[in-house]
């Protein structure tokens, strides 16, 4: 545990530099902004990262690919730093662009019905909606292996037809970093790009124009999003390690754990597939909310957290006692 927390230094230390870079434009761009409306709209930015983390896509994606990763052995906890670094990119890029008045920017943000926004949307929900359900897939048979008490099988990565179908995307996420990627190829759907970029061409005419305040919010909203996102996969890689020992009790953690990663991952997928169903007018299909979902499932990770803390503890405290007895 130690060891992996460790690890994370250069992590913390990169987000902790964009913070601070994003803080330091805020600063500068009061010059030219009054401060209720400078730090309004950077907080604003913060929280909108920072809530775009819990949606069910990023939730699906960054756990079910810890889970794959952990199996194997791999250290997982960095798995949402950068796949977030990866998704704000985009975003960073596309403020960048629309605060300097790039038409093109401006174009894809502002016009909602434009062929090159409708295209690099679809193009995200397929992409998204195919990423998951690949990990949701992979793990669905790591949790049949584990509800078939194939205890010495249950937390290695499946062999066979299904790893061969999906080989070129398993081997290309192997380890965290290449999670990358994978964000950037998430953040080109471009609804969070044009989020962030609607709000820096609102705030900015409202604030007067302030480059800097414009060029902060995309690096604001990055650092908000990130430290979700690294957040939990960290959490969840710490999670599985502890719920995939070998004891029957642990043994149940790990299939309430799998089985409500693989329940996330389908429902993205449906949602996902009824909206690309929609936005091609090929099928119609009753719409699936999935805005609550990540922090549902979130929430749900959370309680089976503690109650796993809650049996470690009382398994100690029995095996103290049963100490003290044969003592």
């Amino acid at each position: 545990m130690t060891r992996a927390y460790g690890t994370m230094l250069p992590h913390v230390l990169t987000l902790s530099g964009i913070a601070i870079i994003g803080v330091f434009l805020v600063i500068v761009s009061l010059r030219e902004t009054a401060p209720s409306v400078a730090w309004g709209l950077a907080l604003t930015a913060v929280l909108l990262g920072a809530r775009h983390a819990f949606d069910a896509d990023h939730i699906a994606a960054i756990d079910n690919v810890t889970r794959r990763l952990s199996a194997k052995g791999t250290p997982a906890g960095t798995v949402g730093f950068w796949f977030s670094l990866g998704h704000s990119s985009v975003v960073v890029v596309t403020g960048v662009f629309v605060a300097f008045g790039a038409g093109l920017a401006r174009d894809l943000v502002l016009a909602e019905d434009s062929a090159a926004r409708f295209g690099l949307g679809l193009w995200g929900l397929s992409f998204a909606t195919f990423v998951v359900a690949v990990f949701g897939i992979v793990n669905l048979v790591s949790l049949i292996g584990l509800l078939r008490r194939k205890d010495d099988e249950a937390g290695s990565a499946p062999d066979g037809p299904l790893t061969i179908a999906f080989a070129r995307l398993l081997r290309a996420v192997d380890r965290p970093r290449r999670m990358f990627p994978i964000g950037v190829l998430f953040g080109l759907g471009f609804d969070t790009a044009a989020t962030i970029g609607l709000m820096i061409a609102a705030g900015t005419t409202a604030a007067g124009s302030s480059a800097a305040l414009a060029l902060s919010l995309p690096l604001l909203f990055a650092v908000g999003m990130a430290v979700c996102d690294t957040a939990d996969s960290l959490f969840m890689s710490n999670l599985y390690g502890w719920a995939s020992r070998g004891r029957n009790r642990f043994r149940r953690y790990n299939i309430v754990i799998t089985g409500l990663s693989v329940v996330v991952a389908g429902l993205v997928v449906i949602a996902g597939v009824v909206e690309v169903g929609a936005e091609t007018e090929t099928f119609a299909l009753p719409e699936v909310d999935t805005s609550y979902l990540g922090i549902v499932a979130t929430a749900l990770f959370a309680l089976i957290a503690v109650a796993a803390a809650l049996t470690v503890r009382r398994v100690r405290g029995a095996r103290s006692v049963e100490a003290s007895v044969i003592a």
